[in-house]
């Protein structure tokens, strides 16, 4: 991710100075799968083939060999068609959704002629690659019914879209990444979707891409491309690594040369992730793009941006640096001994700092001059997260909203907001960070003895602040218990279960779908990682601090407690 970041700022730059043809975008079906032979964005070609119905198969063969046919796409999943009436196959669209499943079994249904296809499925994707996954055993039915034409059985009636094996959906549909912009446009917002390996990558992407972010990410960040923004034609194509991006002349009413550049930005950071691009043109309706200044250029959004490689932690009740093994106190603060300071949390950017009281009743902050200030007296509040913005944000599990974010500057911008979330009513906020971008927010939220794993969008004002989460958060099943989580990087995250008397066993789970589990540690009580190449992870017990070292745990000579990255 770091290489490519770096690669793609470079570039970045010297487009902005000779850009006489912008970025470009690709457009087609969502969800398409590539055929036989034809070669994948990582350079591999990999084929499925099915084979249509056999004379004479009677009608359960029929339905089995239509999921089957669901992995191949060539000439819009036309092996599939063969399954199907012929009103049928003028009107079924197979790439509006994929469901995944583990294993299928077709039953009887309640019709004469009709068979329901019984899935335990492991997510779905919809027609602009993105996923949602479920937890295990969920089961999906999907109604099949059939007919015999010429003396044939066919299926006269199913719903849009297909199903794969999960086993067969990692080898025909690759994570791919989307890119939005913050609020501010400082930062390039990750937007993970699925698409089918192959020559068509590119367009499903940049079609995905007019359309707008996934549904958790709504209204939180925002993209350079107008609503009006489409293709000219369902083709980006890829010659000499320069993917040809056409868009119609709406997409450029009043567009400035800033608004230009970050199109280009936007886009180039998006598809210059395939490894069979390497740059980008932009055409309006054939004809080349061009700034009306040579001397315009923006400030590089940045993708991933690491946090300080320096921690804060508490040693006999002051707040210290950990960095690397050493502990070092914190100059210029006030005493905050008096306090018994806990969950430390320091700013990404800037001097601020924020803390927690030893019975969590009161959250303080000290700011850039050294100022210590209450800025929050609660009953039960979780650790702090600052944000990019100057924001504060905690819970307090003991208020009715919970969730609180406090600004900087009360002066100018008041006291603590609470923000309201609908879907987390009754629920007890175990965790709570904020993205390094600032654009989202990390959940644990536990109600009886079920405990979820969130990731939303935080929806701000013109002005930044702070004025909800999205409505439609996306959901992360961990593999191990959980009451904590982490920011790994702009698109994984590090969980546990946190326990003093317990083997606990974290996680880092990748929103692309891969996990990692860390070695167990016995009565592992705090855990930090930081976002950025290097970051080492650090794990404390009630008297030890560890360092992870490959996947084992190195105890540090010496201790601090509650340490935590900047963020």
């Amino acid at each position: 991710m770091k290489n490519k970041a770096l690669f793609f700022l470079s570039s970045l730059l010297i487009g902005a100075m000779a850009f006489t043809g912008c970025a470009a975008i690709p457009r087609s079906s969502g969800v398409q799968q590539i055929e036989a032979g034809a070669e994948d964005s990582s350079g591999e070609s990999y084929s499925y083939a099915a084979e249509g119905p056999a004379e004479g198969a009677d009608a359960r063969e029929i339905v089995d060999g239509f999921v089957e046919a669901g992995r191949s796409v060539a000439e819009d999943y036309a092996v599939a068609r063969e399954y199907m009436s012929t009103d049928l196959r003028n009107t079924w669209r197979g790439d509006t959704q994929t469901l995944i499943y583990e294993a299928f079994n077709v039953v009887n249904g309640a019709d004469a002629n009709q068979y329901t296809i019984q899935l335990e499925i492991t997510g779905e994707v919809d027609a602009q690659g993105i996923r949602t996954n479920y937890p295990n055993h969920t089961t999906r039915a999907v109604d099949i019914k059939v007919a015999k034409i010429d003396d044939q059985w066919r299926i006269v009636k199913a719903p849009n879209g297909t199903m794969l094996e999960a086993s067969t959906f990692t080898k025909i549909f690759a994570a791919q990444t989307l890119y939005f912009y913050d609020a501010s446009y400082s930062y390039l917002v990750p937007d993970i979707r699925w698409f089918t390996s192959g020559s068509g990558t590119t367009t499903s992407m940049v079609e995905a891409l007019l359309k707008g972010p996934a549904p958790y990410l709504q209204n939180a960040v925002v993209s350079a491309f107008s609503s009006a923004s489409q293709l000219v034609r369902s083709a980006v194509p890829v010659r000499d690594r320069e993917a040809t991006i056409d868009l119609n002349s709406d997409s450029f009413t009043d567009t400035t040369d800033n608004t230009l550049l970050l199109m280009k930005q936007q886009v180039e950071a998006t598809l210059t992730g395939l490894s069979s691009v390497d740059s980008v043109k932009m055409l309006r309706e054939e004809n080349d793009v061009n700034l009306a200044s040579d001397d315009s250029k923006i400030e590089p959004a940045q993708i991933n941006p690491s946090t300080q490689d320096t921690l804060i932690g508490v040693s006999d009740q002051d707040l210290v640096y950990v960095k690397g093994r050493s502990i070092i106190p914190v100059g210029g603060l006030p005493d905050v001994s008096a306090y018994d300071p806990r969950d430390p949390a320091m700013s990404p950017v800037g001097n601020s700092y924020a803390f927690l009281n030893d019975r969590r009743t009161q959250l303080w902050g000290i700011n850039d001059q050294g100022k210590l200030r209450l800025e929050l007296s609660g009953q039960d509040l979780i650790q702090p997260s600052m944000d990019v913005a100057g924001w504060t944000w905690t819970a307090d599990n003991g208020a009715k909203t919970p969730i609180m974010a406090i600004p900087e500057d009360t002066a100018a911008k008041g006291e603590a907001r609470p923000i309201d979330v609908a879907w987390l009513e009754g629920a007890n906020i175990d965790s709570f960070r904020i993205s390094r971008d600032g654009a989202r927010a990390l959940i644990v939220a536990s109600e009886g003895s079920s405990t979820s794993v969130y990731v939303a969008g935080i929806i701000r004002d013109a002005e930044g602040v702070p004025r909800g989460l999205t409505d439609t958060p996306m959901k992360i099943y961990p593999e191990v218990p959980v009451n904590t989580a982490l920011w790994d990087s702009d698109s994984s995250i590090i969980v546990a279960k946190l326990e003093d008397s317990e083997a606990v066993e974290a996680a880092q789970i990748t929103f692309e779908g891969g996990s990692e589990h860390l070695q167990l540690l016995l009565g592992m009580i705090g855990i930090a990682t930081g976002v950025g190449g290097g970051r080492e992870v650090y794990a404390q017990t009630k008297e030890k601090l560890y360092t992870r070292v490959g996947n084992s745990w190195h105890e540090l000579d010496d201790f601090a407690q509650d340490v935590s990255y900047p963020g």
